[in-house]
């Protein structure tokens, strides 16, 4: 019985770990949205310079997020956390731009101009690419012991 708890275990943490980069997601989108709104509809901001704003307001909310709710790699090198989470998201953007562009060239044009098709094809390279290179970047390394 005790085996089948320690198989289980690290599923359901990694289980757990999903559930709270989605939220850290959701919060990090309503920041963006809460930036974007009111600059677009109300200053009467570009399009582009209240999108920019916000997005980069949403990476940082996402990235604190990751750090310290997802992952909890508090102990972990700022700098280096920092630098490998703006890599893998320059690498994110490059890959959404990618596939959509691909998705669009393959399927039929009812398909392929659908809204939808950007939400889907921007889960997959998250589920696929970001979330797994995250492990990777708030890996904490073990602190080695003094000889």
């Amino acid at each position: 019985m005790s085996q089948a708890v320690l198989v289980h275990a690290p599923k359901q943490a990694g289980i757990r770990r999903f559930l709270r980069n989605c939220v850290a997601g959701s919060v990090a989108s309503l920041c963006y949205f809460a930036i974007y709104l009111p600059m677009r509809h109300w200053l009467g901001a570009s399009q582009t310079t209240a999108d920019n704003i916000g997005l980069l307001a949403g990476a940082v909310v996402q990235f604190a997020g990751c750090r310290y709710f997802v992952f909890r790699a508090r102990a972990g090198s700022l700098g280096r956390q920092a630098a490998g989470f703006t890599l893998a998201e320059v690498m994110t953007l490059l890959l959404n731009m990618l596939v959509l562009w691909l998705l669009r060239l393959l399927l039929p044009p009812a398909v392929g101009q659908h809204d939808a098709l950007a939400l889907a094809s921007t889960f997959v390279v998250f589920v696929v690419f970001s979330y797994p290179v995250w492990h990777l970047v708030f890996r904490v390394r073990p602190s080695r012991p003094a000889v």
